[in-house]
């Protein structure tokens, strides 16, 4: 399996991604990984639930960003 899909994967598993995202679907390329993960929310979320407290999620803009 390749690496990016390996890491959409584990997103999923952590509860970052939600099972169906499109990253996981037989079409997707590394691209789709690239934009989910672009304006960092998922990544803060990602800390957030490593270490639970260490990032204020009430401080992040969960709306999605217009810029590519």
């Amino acid at each position: 399996m390749e690496e990016w899909r390996q890491c959409a994967r584990w997103l999923i598993d952590c509860k970052v991604l939600p099972p169906n995202h499109r990253v996981v679907w037989p079409s997707a390329v590394v691209f789709d990984l690239a934009q989910a993960l672009r304006d960092g929310v998922l990544l803060c979320q990602m800390l957030h639930n490593l270490s639970p407290g260490s990032v204020d999620l009430k401080q992040i803009n969960f709306r999605p960003q217009m810029s590519q």
